[in-house]
Order: C-alpha cells, then sequence, then structure tokens
C-alpha cells in the first residue's frame, strides 16, 4: 500500500528490506538525520526511528 503525504510517496505495510537497512547504516555512518534517511528510501521517520533502536539494520546487515 502506497500514502501519498503531500508532495512525498511513502510505502506503507511493507518490511525493510535488508538492502534498505544497509543504506540505513550507510546514512547514519554518514551523519544524515532520521527524516532525511526516510525521504530518500521513501518511508516514515518513525520507520527508520524504530529501525535504529532496535539496532535491526546491523542485525540483519551481518
Amino acid at each position: 500500500m502506497t500514502h501519498i503525504n503531500g508532495n512525498t510517496k511513502t510505502v506503507k505495510g511493507k518490511h525493510l528490506s535488508r538492502d534498505e537497512r544497509i543504506f540505513i547504516q550507510t546514512l547514519i555512518n554518514e551523519g544524515y538525520s532520521n527524516r532525511q534517511i526516510a525521504g530518500k528510501l521513501g518511508r516514515a521517520p518513525q520507520t527508520i526511528n524504530n529501525e535504529i533502536k532496535r539496532g535491526m539494520y546491523i542485525q540483519k546487515s551481518r
């Protein structure tokens, strides 16, 4: 399901892929904010925040 918020298209109800988790980790290491990462992935900022809190982006990429 896709949700359009203003002019941003976000994906809803879909798990993050391994590639997205690696991308999140890379952008965090480069100093991007959760909102910037969310914008690049087309995801909600809360999704990125939850992923970082869980530490899943590190675990899944190993």
